[in-house]
């Protein structure tokens, strides 16, 4: 049986040479960056699509499914695990929605999750409530999962969340064209998800006119004061956008902007990260070889020409120090220890569906015939920048969503 790399929805580099891959509906580890894999995934008979993993630290993590639909008495099952997968625990969720013939809500879809530590998380999910309207249902735990309460309150749109163990509890999410104009918004909780309030990041005056509303990632904090919030602002008619990564003191309360990265073809959100004091942007666009845009404290720069056809929003970056770090481009995971100067391919590679570590088969010339003539079909190229085989390396001997 031929050997193929798994294609990677979602990872995490935890720290030096140790992170997780989520195929999807598998979850791998690794801790030697990438030279090998283990399977760590919970039971899942069904083949749910995870909706959300959640790492604490190596051996502490969660994984949400949204089951309905399938599952009458079930809306959503969390599994979780204290010793690094080698055994899971599972809870079962049903979210109490009324008889809709009454006007009552239904389930819009999935969910995401949040843990502050081991006992304490955030479930947020998605309400329908008629054909142009969402709201959102939280549901909070203090015991790691095993069970969870309706919260008092709600940010009042589903999205992305993260938690702290100060009591914050952050939320961005797409909650549809209001009043305002506003299509993303960011809010928080500093009351352990009740009382939420907007995040007001007004754009800075030296990146010219903002013609659409801006985008939000998700805060990092360095500790409970410091933090690094990035946001997008799309010029007008048309025109290039600009990165901004704004900087609070006061555990978000304030913000100021830090850094600017303009002079951006296209319309989607970087996927940055911070590093230390480093602000980190993918940059592989179509044709190019991957690379990494920095900024230190205070920077304001042009990014490099590119096209609209591979920009910044193309790859997503999990790094541990400006140095060390994955990128994942399209589904290829990458690793690099130099700061991207050189990449190495660490894709988990499978044989008949079980994890290996030999490489890649490579694609082969395949005769096809037409009229009686043999033309020999090309093999389809490597992605630019990354070797085809596996353990290659392009260096000399992946994350950060915390």
């Amino acid at each position: 049986m031929p050997v193929v790399a798994l294609p990677v929805q979602d990872f995490k580099l935890l720290s030096s040479g140790t992170g997780w891959v989520s195929t999807g509906n598998r979850l791998l580890l690794t801790t030697d960056n990438g030279a090998h894999w283990r399977e760590i995934s919970p039971p899942n008979p069904n083949q749910y699509s995870y909706d959300d993993v959640v790492f604490i630290n190596a051996d502490t993590a969660w994984v949400l499914n949204y089951v309905a639909n399938t599952e009458d008495d079930i809306d959503f099952v969390v599994s979780s695990t204290v010793d690094g997968g080698t055994t899971w625990a599972a809870t079962k969720i049903k979210i109490p929605l009324g008889d809709p013939a009454q006007g009552a809500p239904e389930l819009a879809g999935g969910g995401a999750i949040a843990f502050a530590d081991k006992l304490h998380g955030w479930l947020i999910f998605r309400y329908q409530t008629g054909s142009a309207f969402n709201s959102a249902g939280l549901f909070a735990t203090s015991d790691g999962g095993r069970t969870w309460q309706a919260s008092n309150d709600n940010p009042g749109f589903a999205g992305e969340i993260r938690a702290y163990p100060n009591g914050d509890v952050w939320v961005s999410g797409h909650p549809g064209v209001n009043e305002g104009g506003k299509i993303e918004e960011l809010v928080v909780s500093h009351k352990g998800g009740n009382g939420f309030e907007d995040v007001s990041l007004p754009a800075p005056k030296d990146i010219g006119p903002v013609g659409q509303p801006s985008s939000y990632t998700l805060p990092v904090f360095e500790d409970n004061l410091r933090g690094y919030e990035a946001a997008s602002y799309y010029g007008p008619n048309g025109t290039n956008s600009t990165e901004v990564l704004f900087e609070t003191l006061d555990g978000g309360r304030t913000w100021k902007a830090d850094r600017i990265l303009s002079n951006l073809t296209g319309s989607g959100t970087a996927a940055t990260t911070i590093a230390g004091s480093t602000w980190i942007l993918p940059f592989a666009p179509k044709g190019q070889h991957p690379a990494l845009v920095k900024l230190r404290p205070n920077d304001r720069k042009a990014a490099p020409p590119h096209s609209s056809s591979g920009d910044f929003s193309n790859c997503e970056l999990s790094f541990v120090t400006a140095d060390e770090g994955w990128m994942n481009c399209s589904g290829i995971l990458s690793s690099t220890i130099d700061g991207g100067a050189t990449w190495a391919n660490i894709a988990p590679r499978v044989r008949n569906g079980a994890l290996t570590t030999a490489r890649v088969t490579p694609v082969r010339n395949v005769p096809i015939q037409v009229k009686d003539r043999a033309l020999s079909a090309a093999p389809a190229p490597p992605p630019i920048g990354l070797p085809s085989g596996t353990d290659q390396r392009l260096r000399i001997p992946r994350n950060g969503r915390p």
